[in-house]
C-alpha cells in the first residue's frame, strides 16, 4: 500500500475519531482548546469539574469560554490563564471558580497529566517530561493507530449502545458519597473541625497561588471574579458554617488581597431544584444556563 494511501486512510479514520464524545473525554475535555480562534473574548470562566458544568454561554448576548478541565487544581487553572489570557478583551472577565476544597493541595497522575502537552507550552506543564509530550502528540495525532484495541472497544460499545435510559440521581446517597470520597483524598476526618497543621500550610500556599492569579489578571487589565457555583441542597446541607469558615471563606480572605468580587452561591435557595443538576455536585445544561445568566445579571454584563 502506498504512502498517500495509508494518509488517506488514516486521516478518514481520525477524521471520525476526533468527532466521538468518547474521544473527547479520553482527553477530558482539552479538545476544546487544540482550535482556538476567537479573540476578544468577553468572559472566561477556569475551574474544575464544578466550573465544568456550572458555566454555559449559549444563546447569551456576550462571546464566553468554558475553560475549565476536571478534575484540575488552581495551579493547572493558573497556567491556562498565562497561556491563552490574550485570547480575553481588555477588561474582560476572568471567572476563578472555586470548590469546597480548593484550598488543599490535589495530586495527580502522569497519564492525568497527559492533555496538557497537547495544548500548553511546555514551560506551563507540571513535572514536564519529553517522553509524555511525545507519547501525548502521538496519541493526538493517531490515536487509532497507537492504542487501535481502545479504540475498536470505544466505537463498537457507542454503535451498540444506541440509547441509554435516563436514572434519576439519589442526591441523598450521591452527596454522601463525595463527601466520603473528599474525606478519603483528603485525609479528613471531622469536616467541622480545624485545619490540620499540614492542611493549615497546604491552604497558605493555595491562598498565594489565588492571590497571584488574582494580581496577573489585574496586571492585563482583566476582571477577575471568584465563584464558588451553587450545589445540590443534599450536598450543601453537609456543609455547615463553620466547615465554610476554615475550608473557603478563610481560604479567600488570605488569598483575596486585591478584595475582588466573590459569589458564594452554596446554599443559594434560587438554585434548590433537582432539574438544575444531574448530580449532587455538578449542574445540568438547563441549571448552568440559569446560573450563568444569573451572575453575568449581576455583573451587569447582560
Amino acid at each position: 500500500m502506498s504512502r498517500v494511501m495509508k494518509n488517506r486512510i488514516k486521516n478518514k479514520i481520525n477524521s471520525y475519531i476526533y468527532k466521538t464524545q468518547w474521544y473527547k473525554n479520553f482527553w477530558g475535555d482539552a479538545t476544546k482548546f487544540w482550535y482556538i480562534n476567537e479573540f476578544n473574548i468577553d468572559v472566561v470562566n477556569l475551574g474544575s469539574n464544578s466550573g465544568k458544568y456550572a458555566f454555559c454561554y449559549d444563546g447569551l448576548p456576550v462571546l464566553g469560554k468554558n475553560w475549565a478541565l476536571g478534575p484540575q487544581s488552581l495551579q493547572h487553572d493558573f497556567n491556562i490563564l498565562k497561556n491563552y489570557f490574550s485570547f480575553i478583551k481588555e477588561n474582560g472577565y476572568v471567572f476563578i471558580t472555586l470548590c469546597p476544597f480548593s484550598c488543599l493541595e490535589s495530586k495527580y497522575t502522569a497519564s492525568h497529566n497527559l492533555k496538557y502537552y497537547t495544548f500548553l507550552h511546555p514551560a506551563m506543564v507540571i513535572n514536564f517530561n519529553e517522553d509524555e509530550r511525545l507519547r501525548a502528540l502521538k496519541y493526538k495525532n493517531a490515536l487509532f493507530f497507537e492504542k487501535p484495541s481502545y479504540c475498536i472497544k470505544q466505537i463498537l460499545k457507542s454503535c451498540l449502545i444506541t440509547s441509554k435510559k435516563l436514572v434519576k440521581c439519589n442526591y441523598e446517597q450521591h452527596a454522601s458519597m463525595f463527601i466520603d470520597m473528599w474525606k478519603k483524598q483528603f485525609c479528613i476526618k471531622d469536616l467541622d473541625a480545624q485545619l490540620s497543621k499540614n492542611h493549615l500550610l497546604e491552604q497558605k500556599k493555595r491562598a498565594a497561588l489565588l492571590d497571584d492569579m488574582i494580581t496577573f489578571c489585574l496586571e492585563r487589565n482583566l476582571v477577575p471574579i471568584l465563584v464558588v457555583p451553587p450545589i445540590h441542597n443534599s450536598l450543601a446541607k453537609k456543609m455547615s458554617p463553620q466547615f465554610k469558615k476554615n475550608y473557603i471563606y478563610n481560604f479567600v480572605d488570605i488569598g483575596n488581597k486585591h478584595n475582588v468580587r466573590f459569589f458564594d452561591y452554596i446554599g443559594d435557595t434560587n438554585f434548590y431544584k433537582d432539574e438544575y443538576f444531574t448530580n449532587s455536585f455538578f449542574m445540568s445544561e438547563k441549571g448552568a444556563k440559569v446560573f450563568t445568566k444569573d451572575i453575568l445579571h449581576k455583573l451587569e454584563l447582560i
